[in-house]
């Protein structure tokens, strides 16, 4: 049989008739053949000819085959070629054994048939060939996964920036106008600020999902009360609820929970639990959440809703990326079927479960998280404290802003400065790079994507030449953990992920410490910041 196509086959063996019947045989299938009779001209022709196949006699003059093999994938110019050893006295289990330990990808015993030694190269030329395909496509598999993360990266950052001016804008609409407002007015202002959080809900699960999914993100882990959690969350869904018309009930335990547990992500989880359990509700019906430890240390939060339901088979891959109940009904609903993956993966993280259970379609769903209670239930010494009222104004800060979307821009210097601080605005690097000379201002709020020069740059910059002096605050659409690293490496005191709240940018600035002139100062607070 002739081969396919032309391979080259390096054929070892200083017994001249062996040497003749294995070249005639391999050239006769179509292969091109090249020649060796000790392991040191073998391994030299090997670098030379790069053949794809070595046919290597075990017993040679200088040196053994096992020695060859060995030295041919120790080379990285050569450890990818394949190794048949052959051998009419090296032939026993043992002798084997070495042979493939040194590498060999099949051992032969002669006397062997020509046919044979034919079907015996196909066949490792067929294997080379399926690895070497698999390669390129993890490869290619590795090419796109980056990519797809460079893609999200520019995503989260195009479309958290115009959320972010829609968001600044609503907000000082609440702050400026809300007794100016008339009633429709004022509904209308509460539609835009809920929507604009459901993008931002929509848009931080379709990034978190990527990472998530791989494994790419850290929990930050403290002791806290679950029932804490449960009523934040509880504050989150309860416009959505209203708006929907639906009644939630809750039922929390009179005692804390205390978990050890990342305060946003199970805030995450339980959100997202409640947004779909008012996607899939009709309007009028209840919603109920309740939760209670057990005597395993453990404690099950249950969502519970009176819905469409879910038929058997769809409980088993509802937590699957991107499933959806039937497409139809879903896509009418809203939603991109990947915030109960979400909730999986998370609570799997924190070392707990979750369940689904539904009688059928029509009957309702009831999701049960169950999550590991810390052993030592005792109060921490600073328990959760209600939230530190926060004075916007108090410092009065020179500021300096720099934000290439000019409604972003402009939105946020007039809330700054209806706080009382003096705010000098630049729409990109080079032209904050020239306003902030030593001295000139006490912040600096800093977008990453700028153009021309990056965000990064900037602040490396600004902490080398000419605002050493100054806190700097990265305000961005990019908030990925290596986001967060990269722009502590750069300088930055804090990392705000946009959109922002007013409060939370009010309570960062009331909180600066006094300006430390000539020396870059590391804030305590970036370890805090969203």
């Amino acid at each position: 049989m002739l081969a396919t196509a032309t391979a080259t086959v390096l054929h070892v063996n200083d017994t001249p008739a062996s040497l003749y019947l294995g070249t005639f045989s391999l050239r006769q299938a179509g292969y091109h053949v090249l020649e060796a009779v000790t392991g040191g001209e073998a391994l030299q022709v090997a670098l030379d000819g790069r053949p794809d196949v070595v046919v290597l006699d075990v017993k040679l003059p200088d040196m053994s085959g096992y020695e060859v093999c060995r030295l041919l994938k120790a080379d990285p110019r050569t450890r990818d070629t394949a190794v048949i050893h052959t051998s009419a006295t090296f032939i026993t289990a043992e002798k084997k054994v070495i042979g493939l330990r040194a590498g060999a990808d099949v051992y032969l015993t002669q006397p062997f048939d020509p046919e044979e030694l034919i079907a015996t190269v196909n066949s490792v030329l067929r294997l080379r060939r399926v690895e070497r395909e698999a390669l390129a496509n993890a490869a290619r598999l590795v090419e796109a996964d980056r990519k797809k993360d460079e893609f999200l990266a520019m995503l989260g950052h195009e479309l958290r920036n115009p959320l972010a001016a829609i968001s600044v804008a609503v907000q000082m609409l609440g702050q400026k106008d809300s007794k100016g407002l008339s009633e429709a007015d004022a509904r209308r202002r509460s539609i835009i600020e809920r929507q604009v959080n459901h993008l931002r809900h929509l848009v931080d699960d379709l990034l978190d999902v990527s990472r998530i999914t791989r494994g790419k993100y850290a929990l930050r882990r403290n002791r806290l009360d679950l029932n804490t959690v449960l009523q934040h969350a509880f504050a989150s869904a309860r416009p959505v609820m209203e708006e929907r018309g639906l009644i939630m009930r809750e039922s929390l335990p009179a005692e804390p929970c205390w978990v050890d547990g990342d305060r946003t992500r199970l805030e995450q989880v339980f959100t997202n639990l409640l947004d779909n359990a008012a996607k899939y509700s009709p309007a009028g019906s209840v919603v109920t959440v309740g939760a209670h430890g057990d005597a395993d240390h453990r404690v099950r939060v249950s969502v519970q809703d009176t819905g469409i339901g879910l038929p058997l088979e769809e409980q088993e891959r509802i937590f699957e990326l991107f499933a959806q109940l039937d497409t139809g009904l879903a896509r009418s609903r809203g939603g991109l079927g990947i915030g109960l993956t979400l909730v999986r993966h998370l609570v799997e993280e924190h070392g707990g479960q979750v369940e689904v259970f539904s009688e059928g379609l029509g009957q309702g769903s009831t999701f049960t998280v169950t999550l590991p209670l810390l052993v030592d239930a005792t109060q921490p010494a600073r328990p959760d404290a209600a939230p530190e009222r926060i004075d916007p104004r108090k410092g009065e800060w020179r500021i300096l802003l720099v934000d290439d979307n000019p409604d972003a821009r402009e939105g946020l210097s007039e809330m700054l400065q209806m706080w009382g601080h003096t705010v000098a605005v630049a729409s990109d690097g080079h032209e904050a790079l020239a306003m902030a000379t030593p001295g000139t201002y006490d912040v600096i709020i800093l977008d990453i994507g700028l153009p021309g020069l990056s965000g990064y740059q900037v602040a490396e910059e600004l902490r080398t030449r000419v605002a050493a002096d100054a806190h700097l605050i990265a305000l961005t659409g990019y908030g990925a953990p290596e986001d967060r690293a990269r722009s502590e490496e750069a300088g930055f005191d804090l990392h705000l992920v946009k959109p922002v709240e007013l409060v939370e940018i009010g309570r960062v600035l009331a909180q600066l410490g006094p300006v430390k002139r000539g020396a870059h100062r590391r804030q305590s607070a970036r370890a805090k910041s969203a």
